[in-house]
């Protein structure tokens, strides 16, 4: 079974695209991974010539076409495509991003009759509704959305279009497939938070200085911890880059708790995790990258959460995993903190819940949940088409 998997994600100054870019870019590389290293499904990533997916990609041994900007005006890149899919008799074409849309239907173009199927997958954001509404879009068979809340804007453009979507085009093929995160790299959870030790007791936060991150819910939460004198010491470090330093440490200076504040910056989570002791997830961004909530179960912490609706729905049931708080109110994230800090015994058992959760959390489940997928797509193809020949596997195009 044969997959061409459309990822051109391009390099951007933008602090919310690249966090959208960089995440694409591990969905991409778990998916083909995982599709070399078993199972039926043979690969080859298209990816844009000398961009951070073509060198991770190389590295790795994938198998893989790197293509320039301009993929789908260029005819060597295009000929080469087409030699290569004329050798299959069933090919699912499969997009990540809206970058390679274009080149995804280009593609099917290049097939014979039923001999191909095209799928997008958008795993923070939909496209803009002009492109949800555009003929790249709607060639589609199947499309897979990280969240809810992606799957709504897709369907309110459609809803919005000044034509009727095709019968074809409803909510039927818009799928769930939640991101994955990177576990490698997480320690074990740190010793044990002992308050007659003399040691601080360390939040930590990630996308920080993201929009609708909760980071001045934090530092308001912060000042009704600075008005109790019957707490341990304790400090916050917000990770994570963005257009809000500023307005952070604005707010933390006129409510008095600099101090206690560490505004790190972009750096690697599962390092900064080490030396917390909690975790805290106080966003309402339906854009949130999926690290701000998992990085603490990845790394064995308790975690505090706002019950917005991302957060319900990547939990799945599990609430019992998280210390739940209102979202927007600083005084119940406050009792919160205060809550673990005084609570060895809840503390641990969050850790426990959490940390079982982690490998759903992880790349691999993504993938492995999205091959299965791609299998029940093109066994159907098939079987409405005819049987196919099975082909070698490959290692790119040469």
């Amino acid at each position: 079974m044969r997959i061409l998997l459309l990822s051109l994600q391009s390099e951007e100054r933008d602090t919310a695209r690249s966090r959208q870019r960089l995440l694409e870019e591990e969905q991409s590389l778990a998916l083909v991974r995982n599709m070399r290293d078993g199972g039926r499904l043979a690969p080859l990533l298209i990816c844009l010539k000398g961009s951070r997916l073509h060198e991770r990609a190389r590295a790795l041994n994938l198998p893989l076409l790197a293509v320039g900007s301009a993929a789908t005006g260029n005819p060597l890149t295009l000929l080469r495509l087409w030699n290569w899919q004329r050798k299959h008799k069933m090919l699912l074409i499969q997009t990540v991003g809206e970058e390679a849309l274009p080149l995804g239907r280009r593609v099917l173009r290049m097939r014979r009759a039923g001999g191909g199927l095209l799928a997008h997958a958008f795993f923070l954001r939909a496209p803009a509704p002009e492109q949800c509404n555009g003929k790249d879009m709607t060639a589609a068979r199947h499309i897979l959305c990280g969240s809810e809340h992606v799957r709504s804007r897709i369907l309110a453009a459609w809803e919005q279009a000044p034509q009727q979507p095709a019968a074809s085009q409803t909510g039927d093929m818009l799928l769930s497939l939640p991101p994955g995160i990177r576990l490698d790299g997480f320690d074990p959870a740190p010793v044990a938070f002992h308050a007659d030790a003399g040691k601080h007791f360390v939040f930590g936060m990630g996308e920080s200085l993201a929009p609708r991150s909760g980071a001045l819910l934090v530092t308001r939460a912060m000042a009704a911890l600075w008005q109790r004198d019957d707490l341990p010491p304790w400090e916050v470090r917000m990770t994570g880059g963005g257009p809000r330093f500023r307005e952070i440490l604005d707010e933390a200076v006129s409510l008095g708790v600099e101090s206690r504040l560490c505004l790190l910056g972009e750096q690697p989570e599962a390092h900064v995790l080490r030396h917390c002791h909690a975790w805290l997830a106080p966003g309402s961004s339906p854009e949130e990258g999926p690290e701000t909530l998992w990085a603490g179960f990845a790394a064995g912490l308790p975690v505090i959460c706002s019950q917005n609706a991302l957060h319900l729905e990547r939990l799945r049931g599990h609430e019992d995993a998280v210390l739940p708080v209102a979202e927007n109110d600083p005084q119940a994230l406050a009792k919160a903190m205060i809550e673990f800090m005084r609570n060895a015994e809840l503390r641990q058992a969050l850790a426990q819940r959490g940390a079982a959760l982690g490998p759903e959390a992880s790349l691999q489940a993504m993938a492995q949940r999205a091959c299965s997928l791609f299998e029940t797509w093109l066994q159907e193809a098939e079987d409405a088409g005819g049987a196919s020949t099975p082909a070698e596997p490959d290692h790119g195009i040469s």
